[in-house]
Parts: structure tokens; C-alpha cells; sequence
């Protein structure tokens, strides 16, 4: 499946979702339905979305910011990279189901712009990270093959966004109208406001990702003086785990338990976590487990090793610190699939302001962010003592409040990687020992090799606009 083309593949769906115009009438069921109404789909594409981010955030989103590092299989940690067409496949899978949804709630028999609304939320949440993740992708004919189209243009990363960002101010308008929902909402469970907050808030992470390229203050503005965005953890843009059964659980608990303890603390998170005397380090890893070492020690691994020096560092796998146990066995209480979380929109509006992009108390939004974090992990830690530190008080540098926006991103897809691409920062972020990129931290993925061979002159296309088909060609919004 991963090495299909996603081309293939909704070329599929729109085949089948049209084959019933080739039956007979007294071939159909009268008992069954032929379309499928937008709050039956919404659930579908919510769950793919938030659990797509939680496992990304899992695997490669905390390794290549080197939240932890990895005992074993450590191809990722060293950038040996490709497509990641899995990924890919994902999202460009869930965009038909995304099309249905605006299909059904625009149509004149079910016209619901609360439906609308969500589904160009999502929409645009999907678009964001195939650019991000490939830089040009197809975007504005990739659902083209409902039409005839199956080889799809190749947008600019630089028109993707100017896309996305006017389908979520059109996504506020419509949700305004506040129509009912009838279902399907496993995020909000109806709450129209909260669906607002939430695209107003991914506005404000997209703005700021093209922060170096446009001139994003008078948004970011609006947005802050609206107080319509996500300023408490009980309106995060996340998907609670029920774990009811193994469809509804987090995905890392039902694998086996080999594949949860590949992933260890990192010496990087390890360096700043002790520093910063922070305990989420206690809520994220646990002690050793060598029976001769002081029962509270933590210790973290490099990041970038080969599989020998990884499976022997420190002497084995019993001196490096574990992700915490209840992350496999506990994870309806320690697992929630986030989109995007209420300290991290306060670290955007701390950073716009510290950049004068806006007029708003840097500190105050840089404080608020740390204690969103720690209330969000539940962490019983003394806030004002943490924030009275060298090192985390603030101090209106940007490496400060990036620093902490990193650690909040704990599991949130890939967004530490995409903003130290932005930034640089924080910068104890350095390419592992045995790294095979010449000592530099990749910033996008390889297209699948299925697009060179179904879409290859599109996909030509995009490799001359953005330089080569390589892991260090950088995108529009990437720093110079």
C-alpha cells in the first residue's frame, strides 16, 4: 500500500464512489444509502487527523527534535530518510473523505456551513503538513481525479499557503452562522465557538511559519484582539483516547512492547530538563533500570547513532531511561492525541510580540504558555519558581521562548522540527555522531517514488522549482 500512488488511489475512490451510475436501478438497495451525510464522515476524518499527529509526534516528530532518541532502528535519528509515503499516503487519502464533506453540507438538500466550516479546518490542517513535510505538492488539483485528472500540478509552497490561510478565514465566517451539528464531532462535540478558536489558532501557527516571508502582524493582531483562539487547555484541539477497544486505543499500546522501549529520553531533552530543574522529566521518562543505579537516576542517549553504538551506549539499554510506562499501559490517562494546545498559541503571540510584529505583553504571553504546559501534563511544579530561573525567565530573547514552545511540543507531530527549521532555534538541537547528512539536520522529505513514475512531469517540475529531490533543498518559509 505504501508504494501505490496516492494518484492510484483516489482515482480508486472516485471510481467507486461513481460505479453505482453503471447499475441497473433494480441492482441497487433501497435499504441502503449511496452518499454518506457529513457528520458520519467528519468522525472519520477527525480521528485519522488527530491520531496521525499523535503517532507522527511519537516517532519522528520527538526523534528529529531530538525530544528522545531511539536504542534501536535508528535510521531516522542518522536522517538515512526517504519519502515517508506512508505519510503521505494519509493525507492525500483522507482529502476525498474531506471533499465529501463539503460536497454534502454545500449541496442545496443539507446545506450546513457549521459542516463547511470544519471541513476546510481540517482541510486545511492536512495541506499544511504535506507542504511542510515536501514543500511543492499538489494542492489545487489534487482532488482532481474526480474530473479525469490523475496527474495533478505541483503548487508552490508559497500558493499553498495563501490557500490555506484564506480557507480558514472563510472556515470563521461560516462557522459564525453557528448551524447546528447533528454529530460526528469527536473534537468539540458540537461547540461551535471552540471550532473557531481552533482555526483561528492554526492561522496563527501558519502566519507564523510565514513570518520570515510576509508581513503577518496586522493578522496576528486581529486574531489576539478577537480573544477567539485557543487560551485554555479545556478548548485544546485534541482527541481523548476512550481505549474501550483496540481501535479506539492509542496505537503505540497495542504494539508490542519492544517497539515502545526502542524509544528512550534523549541527552538533549535529558541537558535541559535537568538544568531547568523541570518535572515533566519525571512525567515523560522514568529511572534506569540497572538494579545497581540510585533508583532516581535519568540518563539520556545521543541522538544519531548507529545501531551499535546505540544498542551499547552507556552499557546497554538498562542505563538509559525509558519513556514512562504509563504512555503503553495507561494511555487513556496519559495519551491524548493533540492537534494543537493552548501554550503553544501563547508562545506565538509571545514570540510576534517579541519580534514587535504586535502590541501585546511578551512576558505575560511567555509565562501564560509555561503554565499551560505543565497544567496540560498535569505537573504539581511551582510555576513562579520554575519561570524565576536563569535560563527560563524571560528575558526577550527569542531562543528563550522557543526553547519552551520545544519542550510543549512534546508529541505534537512535527512542529519542534518545522520551527527550528524556521529559526534555529533552540539550539542544542545538533546533528548526532554517526548522522549520515554531513552534519546537517534535513528539512523535508524525498516525494514517493511513485510520483516520478505516474506524475513525472509534474513532479519534474516541482524538483526544478525548489532545486533537487533531496532532504536538504529548503521550502519557501525555511530560514536562509
Amino acid at each position: 500500500m505504501k508504494k501505490d500512488s496516492i494518484l492510484t488511489l483516489i482515482a480508486m475512490f472516485f471510481a467507486f464512489a461513481s460505479c453505482t451510475n453503471d447499475f441497473e436501478e433494480t441492482n441497487s438497495n433501497p435499504n441502503q444509502p449511496e452518499t454518506v451525510s457529513a457528520d458520519l464522515l467528519l468522525a472519520t476524518v477527525i480521528s485519522t487527523i488527530a491520531n496521525e499527529a499523535a503517532t507522527t509526534g511519537w516517532n519522528n516528530g520527538n526523534i528529529v527534535s531530538q525530544l528522545t532518541a531511539k536504542i534501536n532502528f535508528t535510521g531516522f535519528d542518522r536522517y538515512e530518510w526517504g519519502s515517508q509515503s506512508g505519510l503521505w499516503n494519509t493525507y492525500y487519502g483522507i482529502l476525498p473523505e474531506i471533499e465529501l464533506i463539503l460536497e454534502d453540507a454545500t449541496s442545496e438538500e443539507s446545506r450546513n456551513t457549521s459542516y463547511e466550516g470544519m471541513a476546510l479546518v481540517m482541510r486545511s490542517y492536512v495541506y499544511a503538513n504535506l507542504t511542510d513535510n515536501w514543500s511543492d505538492v499538489p494542492f489545487s488539483e489534487a482532488i482532481g481525479a474526480k474530473n479525469d485528472n490523475f496527474t495533478p500540478a505541483y503548487d508552490t509552497q508559497e500558493a499553498i499557503y495563501a490557500g490555506i490561510l484564506a480557507d480558514l478565514r472563510t472556515a470563521e465566517t461560516l462557522l459564525q452562522q453557528n448551524q447546528v451539528v447533528l454529530g460526528g464531532d469527536i473534537l468539540y462535540d458540537g461547540d461551535i465557538g471552540k471550532w473557531i478558536q481552533f482555526a483561528n489558532s492554526l492561522r496563527l501557527r501558519y502566519l507564523m511559519r510565514t513570518s520570515n516571508r510576509n508581513d503577518v502582524g496586522a493578522e496576528i493582531q486581529s486574531i489576539l484582539d478577537s480573544g477567539n483562539y485557543i487560551a485554555a487547555n479545556g478548548d485544546n484541539a485534541l482527541m481523548v483516547y476512550p481505549a474501550t477497544t483496540q481501535i479506539d486505543s492509542w496505537p503505540v499500546s497495542n504494539s508490542r512492547i519492544g517497539s515502545f522501549d526502542e524509544h528512550r529520553m534523549s541527552q538533549t531533552s535529558e541537558g535541559v530538563l535537568k538544568q531547568f530543574n523541570d518535572d515533566r522529566l519525571q512525567k515523560w521518562f522514568q529511572p534506569t533500570d540497572n538494579p545497581d543505579d540510585d533508583p532516581t537516576l535519568f540518563a539520556g542517549m545521543a541522538n544519531g547513532l548507529s545501531e551499535d553504538n546505540a544498542s551499547n551506549f552507556n552499557g546497554g539499554a538498562n542505563n538509559v531511561s525509558r519513556i514512562n510506562q504509563p504512555f503503553f499501559y495507561d494511555s487513556p490517562n496519559s495519551v491524548k492525541a493533540a492537534i494543537i494546545q493552548a501554550a503553544e498559541v501563547h508562545f506565538i503571540l509571545a514570540e510576534a510580540a517579541q519580534r514587535g510584529m504586535i502590541t501585546a505583553d511578551a512576558e505575560n504571553l511567555y509565562n501564560e504558555g509555561v503554565r499551560l504546559s505543565f497544567e496540560y501534563w498535569e505537573v504539581e511544579q511551582d510555576v513562579p519558581t520554575y519561570l524565576a530561573q536563569a535560563g527560563v525567565a524571560f528575558d526577550n530573547q527569542l531562543e528563550t521562548i522557543l526553547t519552551q514552545k520545544w519542550l510543549a511540543s512534546f508529541l505534537v507531530g512535527l512542529e519542534g522540527w518545522y520551527d527550528f527549521r524556521r529559526t534555529g532555534f533552540p539550539s542544542v538541537i545538533v546533528p548526532g555522531p554517526d548522522n549520515v547528512n554531513n552534519d546537517m539536520v534535513p528539512v523535508r522529505f524525498l516525494y514517493p517514488d511513485s510520483e516520478q513514475t505516474l506524475n513525472g512531469d509534474n513532479y519534474k517540475a516541482a524538483v526544478s522549482r525548489i532545486g533537487a529531490d533531496d532532504i536538504n533543498a529548503k521550502g519557501w518559509w525555511d530560514a536562509d
